[in-house]
């Protein structure tokens, strides 16, 4: 092998490519024959001419030729004999066949890259990233693999305006072209799109439709590859890589066929990534409302796998379970969040739900503070729509029940009044008689113990009688408007009923009540049935206290514009494990039959409507004390005259 031969092979290992394997071969013939040289090829797919320095005119050549089409001519700059003629041909058939050569090897490793390139974009897509990093990414990676300076995609309906191309994607020297709006009828870009076929250019700004809208740098655009992007619903839109021409320099060279079969395929890879990208991102986005929109309904609503472990809980779904705004319920079986039924188990219950049919039936849910929640429940299947999964609707019916409860209790309460009225007003005429045949008899009879006794059964009628009179007041029906209601007179009336009664049990009842008498503004029956719960608590909590005799005592006094009322007991106490769901309606400490435990939420309402607070504190008698403030009557306001 000769030296020329061997320098041959290093360059052809050596070149990047076929071009750069062609200026190696023309330096090499310049030191074997010590003057400058040029060499001429045309292959297949690439053609050019490259020169050493100084290298002027030439003054012997030799044309090289093979079957393929290919040829090579070589210049040296000094008359060569026949011998030193042969040698050069000889250089030139090995350089030829070396250039072959490396057009191969170059075929290969860009055939390897673009495989490896197909199979990371693939990666991409099946990751389905936004389609802003997609396109961004395959860009970057098809500019580098054939050669290119700069790359941009242009999309419809992208956000310009109709019949427009809008730049969505530019890298490299092509990076001004972002944002940049195309149109579609007068673009090279546009044709494109229009005809759905590629263009390959030497110089896209001598284009026919090429204008000064079509390229940013128009003078520096040159070499350019433009395919369209063929989804399932047409093109919609095209990707381009260009060269560009620096300062001074010659013009960059043409891309060839090989280099638009790249392109094109990689085109089709990109229309398919943005396909798939745009329709993750039109899924993402309809699931994103459909879960705002569940999050959103006011309905409690859960979806659980056939075995009932939750998979997704709603808002109201967290609060009809009592959990915390950071608590995850993912995960959890139904049984573990508090719901049971008195029906079938649960098990038995979401087993059956196989054969298509929604089950309804009322089911109660036990949150974490011990509250209960009764539920109307829905659970119905999805196979519908090719999921295992049960979707659980609650409606929370917990509050209109008792809602429900309250106006029955109140009813009955009113249906009572009105019986009690009756009695009452009934009870005055045999008090009448009594009292008359009292008063006869003592002043008819001489006899003292005679009249000691009709003294007797004078002051106890009177006693009855003002029991009767304070249990009509108490009876009355309820007034519509406000009026003035004067408290002391409204202590007296319910202590007076209750006083004779509580004696026989053993418990004193105290009034404490300040000389001035405090009028408020309110509905005068409401207050009343405040201080009646309030006192028949007090009894109830003092019966099992340890103080003997047992003690309720009732006070009132009138602060800076506030009528203060206090009911004390001498009983237990409220626990403290207790204290802050007293209010709440049907909660009671007391039996079955006992209580409903309507009475204190009721006198909280009644209480709040007037602008009043009622609360709990300890009592100085060892229980509890009840505490209720309403504002005090103007005494400008003219009502009419207070009643009790």
């Amino acid at each position: 092998m000769s030296d020329l031969t061997a320098v041959l092979l290093a360059a052809a290992e050596r070149a990047e490519n076929v071009p750069a394997f062609w200026k190696a071969a023309a330096d090499s013939l310049a030191g074997e024959f010590g003057t400058p040289a040029r060499i001429t090829y045309r292959g297949l797919n690439e053609r050019g001419e490259v020169a050493t320095a100084g290298f002027t005119t030439g003054t012997a050549s030799a044309v090289v030729t093979d079957a393929d089409g290919r040829r090579v001519e070589g210049f040296v700059g000094k008359a060569l004999s026949q011998p030193e003629t042969g040698r050069l041909r000889e250089t030139l058939t090995n350089a030829t066949l070396l250039a072959v050569m490396v057009g191969k090897r170059i075929a290969l490793e860009r055939e390897r890259r673009l495989g490896t390139f197909i199979v990371e974009l693939s990666r991409w897509l099946f990751a389905a990233p936004e389609t802003e990093l997609l396109l961004r990414y395959t860009m970057q990676g098809v500019t580098s693999l054939i050669d290119g300076q700069g790359g941009y995609v242009a999309l419809r309906d992208a956000g310009g305006p109709p019949e427009t191309l809008t730049v969505v994607t530019a890298i490299g020297a092509a990076q001004d072209f972002q944002g940049h709006i195309l149109p579609l009828d007068r673009s090279t870009t546009g044709r494109v799109v229009r005809t759905g076929e590629a263009v390959m250019t030497s110089d896209a700004s001598a284009e026919p439709d090429s204008s000064e809208a079509d390229w940013v740098n128009a003078d520096r655009v040159r070499s350019a590859l433009l395919a369209p992007l063929h989804t399932s619903s047409g093109v919609i839109g095209a990707i381009g890589v260009i060269r560009f021409r620096e300062n001074t320099a010659p013009d960059p060279p043409p891309f060839t066929l090989t280099d638009l079969h790249y392109f094109t395929a990689v085109a089709a890879q990109i229309a398919g990534g943005i396909e798939l990208s745009q329709a993750v991102a039109a899924a993402r986005a309809a699931a994103n409302r459909a879960g705002a929109m569940v999050n959103a309904s006011p309905l409690p609503l859960a979806l659980v796998d056939p075995y009932g472990r939750v998979q997704q809980l709603n808002e109201a779904g967290r609060a009809v379970f009592g959990l915390a705004a950071d608590a995850s319920a993912v995960g959890k079986h139904l049984d573990g969040l508090g719901l049971s039924t008195s029906e079938l188990p649960l098990h038995a219950i979401l087993a059956g739900r196989k054969d298509g049919e929604p089950w309804n039936g009322r089911v109660v849910v036990t949150q974490p503070t011990g509250d209960r929640r009764l539920c109307d429940c829905t659970i119905t299947n999805l196979t519908g729509l090719g999921s295992p999964h049960l979707l659980v609707a609650l409606y929370d019916r917990t509050d209109e029940l008792r809602t429900q409860r309250e106006m029955i209790a109140r009813e009955k309460l009113a249906t009572v009044g009105e019986i009690a009225g009756g009695v009452a007003h009934e009870v005055n005429n045999p008090l009448a008689a009594i009292r008359m045949e009292a008063e006869l008899l003592g002043r008819g009879s001489v006899d003292p113990e005679v009249g000691a006794a009709a003294s007797t059964i004078v002051r106890e009628v009177d006693r009855a009688a003002r029991i009767v009179r304070s249990l009509l007041r108490l009876a009355r029906r309820a007034d519509s408007t406000p009026v003035r209601v004067n408290v002391n007179e409204l202590i007296r009336d319910v202590a007076e009923i209750r006083q004779r009664v509580l004696r026989a049990e053993n418990i004193e009842v105290v009034t404490a009540l300040e000389g001035d008498t405090p009028i408020v503004l309110g509905l005068g029956q409401e207050l009343q049935q405040v201080v009646i719960n309030l006192v028949t608590n007090a009894e109830y909590a003092a019966k099992s206290g340890s103080r003997h005799p047992a003690m309720v005592r009732v006070s009132s006094q009138e602060r800076g514009g506030w009528v203060r009322v206090t009911v004390d007991d001498s009983g237990p106490g409220v626990p403290a494990a207790v204290r802050n769901r007293i209010f709440d309606p049907f909660f009671t400490t007391k039996g079955p039959d006992e209580g409903s435990g309507l009475g204190l939420s009721i006198c909280q309402r009644v209480v709040a409507e007037v602008g009043g607070k009622i609360w709990l504190e300890d009592s100085d008698l060892g229980g509890a004390r009840f505490v209720v403030e309403l504002p005090a009557a103007p005494e400008r306001v003219d009502l009419g005259p207070a009643i009790v």
